[in-house]
């Protein structure tokens, strides 16, 4: 965790950060599909730009369901900052049309989805087909350090996380932030934020992955005898699985079910 503050002295971070996953994706149900199918399909096959990937039903109400959770659970936010990406957007706003009080909503690009490159759209078996060579670096440089070429690696995620969270500390103090955004993102802040290395993003991201639409909760408070430290409260919480209906694994109204696979971002 990170213990910034001397004691008794007032705190620098906001007071409650909410970090959320998109809600399931037209591109983590194709993903999901063809995993199920054993496809050797190289390709997702979507029409459609990553940036510009729409939410499932089933995602949409995902989304709502946290809003509604967050409304009744939580105290009522400042600001709500969203990668660009429409996925997240589209999450976003069903976050906030469950809200009593709307936040202010900010568009930040540097909590956008992680870059792939020349491996953008492509299955596990199509990078294998298509980039043999890249399969064989990342398999030698791990999956943390490699960035494919045009993309990015963890690192050159964190450094903009990084960033944005240097942007939290001097705008938002003592204040209410949710930032909606992707999967290798939420891991970038628990990295940053707890000061986890290499082997326990990885170990984290193989045993326990991101769902869709779960949200991440940091809270201000005391520890070890210091005050305004920035406390995990919770992870990986998915509101909608609580409302999942035992005779439809997908959920009341395509709103509640199981998360998507990691696979499809």
């Amino acid at each position: 965790m990170v213990t910034i503050m001397v004691a008794n002295a007032p705190s620098k971070w906001p007071s409650l950060l909410v970090v959320m996953r998109h809600a399931e994706s037209e591109a983590n149900l194709r993903r999901e599909t063809l995993d199920k199918a054993n496809s050797r399909d190289p390709h997702v096959g979507l029409p459609v730009r990553d940036v510009d990937v729409e939410l499932t039903g089933h995602g949409r109400g995902q989304a709502s369901e946290v809003g509604r959770y967050l409304n009744d659970r939580l105290p009522a936010f400042d600001v709500v900052y969203v990668s660009p990406y429409r996925r997240t957007q589209h999450s976003a706003d069903l976050v906030i049309e469950e809200m009593s009080h709307r936040p202010r909503r900010v568009i930040e690009e540097r909590v956008r989805e992680k870059e792939f490159g020349i491996l953008e759209g492509l299955t596990r078996h199509g990078i294998r087909e298509l980039h043999p060579e890249e399969a064989e670096r990342k398999n030698k440089i791990g999956k943390y350090y490699y960035r494919p070429p045009g993309g990015e690696s963890y690192p050159d995620v964190n450094l903009r996380v990084h960033s944005f969270i240097g942007t939290m500390v001097r705008e938002h103090a003592g204040e209410r932030i949710l930032v909606v955004t992707h999967s290798v993102v939420v891991l970038c802040f628990r990295r940053l934020l707890e000061r986890m290395e290499e082997g326990e993003v990885l170990d984290l991201d193989r045993t326990d992955e991101v769902k869709n639409a779960s949200l991440l909760v940091y809270r201000v408070g005391s520890r070890d005898g210091l005050h305004g430290v920035l406390n995990r409260t919770d992870w990986n919480l998915a509101p909608w699985e609580s409302a999942e209906r035992p005779e439809d694994p997908r959920g009341a109204a395509g709103g509640s079910g199981r998360a998507a696979r990691k696979a499809g971002r």
